[in-house]
């Protein structure tokens, strides 16, 4: 059986290693992937550290990669052919041709960030919010304010361009005031400084904002999810209003008369709706309708990986998605 290169868990909390793995073959609805590009995401560090939702060892980390269908399982030919460019998080059903317009570092960017942006404020609740289940375009919130903490992580930038779908407006958003016109690029209408108001000053800045509209905030999007951003949060929305959160609460807020929607971002969990969801967004990103993160390139293939997740331990990625390729192992 053919080898393949791989960036492995020996054992729970290992440290990461580059090792083989034999090349699997693709079950029925499935599409064996030629990796070009994988993105790096949070849960990647967290997963390593504390072993959670990993079931066996050797294990392979990672959700967001694209590439070229080298094998197609049963039932899936005529929906895919060989050869043809991909991004997938795991079967056919949730995965996507990518437009000849982006490469595959930007392809890798899409799946897990919008996938979590898009399960929690599109999704029948209690998944999401419900604003748009079946993605009809005919549902707007024409007028009606939004809120994105944390715009410039990969997960804001995707809510914000979900928002600006639903014609939402205005659409506020919280970060480094350096990311300001790229934001607003994506459909943010105000962007307040995180480097000159405190988390806890939100809610007041966006009054500010929001003035004395008739129309009340009720949808925010924490897409940083600690303790104080979720306060904020709660405290900025209205009566009868929704937290998507991609964290629990540590605290019980059943009676503030708001609800919190804790995303899981994962299509297998939500099926109709991320087959849904699937059909959708290759369409939606050819069209220019959602644009990938910006990506900084990692060197060195899978060994370069392990510096990226630390700079994602660390905190000192802004507005960028890691992105390593594989090819370039040594």
């Amino acid at each position: 059986m053919s080898e393949q290169k791989a960036l492995l868990l020996s054992q729970k909390q290992a440290p990461f290693t580059v090792g083989t793995l034999p090349i699997p073959k693709p079950g029925p609805g499935e599409i064996l992937i030629k990796v070009e590009a994988v993105a790096l995401n949070p849960a990647d560090w967290k997963m390593q550290k504390t072993g959670t939702f990993i079931d066996k060892y050797p294990a392979v980390l990672g959700c967001d990669v694209a590439g070229i269908a080298h094998d197609l399982g049963e039932g899936v030919k005529g929906k895919f052919e060989k050869g043809e460019r991909q991004y997938t998080l795991v079967s056919a059903d949730f995965a996507g041709r990518i437009p000849s317009h982006i490469g595959f570092a930007e392809a890798a960017s899409i799946p897990a960030g919008f996938t979590s942006a898009a399960v929690g404020l599109l999704a029948a609740q209690p998944a999401g919010a419900g604003l748009n289940p079946t993605f009809d375009p005919k549902v707007k919130f024409c007028g009606q304010p939004a809120f994105v903490f944390g715009g410039s992580s990969c997960l804001g930038q995707f809510a914000i361009q979900i928002l600006r779908t639903l014609q939402h407006s205005p659409i506020i958003t919280y970060a480094s005031a350096k990311h300001t016109e790229f934001l607003k690029s994506l459909g943010a209408t105000h962007v307040i400084d995180r480097g000159s108001v405190p988390t806890s000053g939100v809610p007041d800045a966006v009054k500010l904002i929001i003035g004395d509209s008739d129309t009340p905030l009720k949808i925010a999007y924490d897409a940083i999810s600690e303790v104080d951003t979720q306060d904020a949060c709660f405290a900025l929305v209205q009566q009868g209003g929704i937290v998507v959160s991609v964290l629990p609460s540590t605290e019980d807020r059943s009676t503030e008369g708001k609800t919190l929607i804790r995303i899981r971002g994962v299509p297998q969990l939500h099926p109709e709706f991320g087959r849904r969801m699937w059909e959708k967004l290759p369409k939606l990103v050819e069209q220019g309708v959602i644009v990938p993160n910006r990506v900084e390139r990692l060197p060195d293939g899978l060994a370069g990986v392990v510096g990226g997740l630390k700079r994602l331990e660390n905190n000192t990625v802004s507005g960028v998605k890691l992105v390593a390729f594989p090819q370039e192992t040594v």
